[in-house]
């Protein structure tokens, strides 16, 4: 049987206009791991569309760790707008529940990461993203990676 979460994320990222748009920059060698409640995941570019599935992945360039209630919260996000998915995923990350806060662990370089287009999903938030991030001490996209490096 499959995780929920696994199914939901996968469902999320085929079907949601937001998620479609947010993953278009990434290029096919950009890969995730997923630590969800119910086990590992991972999320791939590998056929050029965004994918989950279950199991570990090798060599990934972050680890995600989503806790059920932030994948509930997640992809119940409607519409088209990669500003609010964006604002939405960055507001899970600075959660004060353990049971919805997001973690991430970066693996990969920095050159490696700009490689792989996750700088693009940044700017495909736009000027919404932009704002909220200088709000929030972030100045520029290298200074997000370093943030999230450091794990704050």
């Amino acid at each position: 049987m499959t995780d929920p979460s696994t199914e939901a994320l996968s469902r999320f990222f085929a079907t949601s206009p937001a998620a479609r748009k947010a993953t278009r920059p990434l290029g096919r060698d950009a890969r995730v791991a997923l630590a969800l409640d119910g086990g590992p995941a991972r999320f791939s570019m590998a056929t050029g569309e965004a994918r989950v599935e279950g199991g570990a992945e090798a060599d990934p360039d972050f680890t995600l760790t989503l806790p059920d209630a932030a994948v509930k919260q997640i992809t119940a996000i409607p519409g088209d707008d990669v500003g609010a998915f964006g604002i939405a995923f960055f507001q899970l990350l600075l959660a004060r529940e353990p049971e919805r806060r997001v973690r991430v662990h970066v693996h990969a370089s920095t050159a490696r990461l700009v490689s792989h287009g996750y700088l693009g999903v940044l700017a495909a938030g736009g000027a919404k993203v932009a704002w909220w991030l200088l709000k929030k001490g972030v100045k520029n996209p290298k200074a997000a990676i370093d943030r999230l490096r450091a794990g704050s």
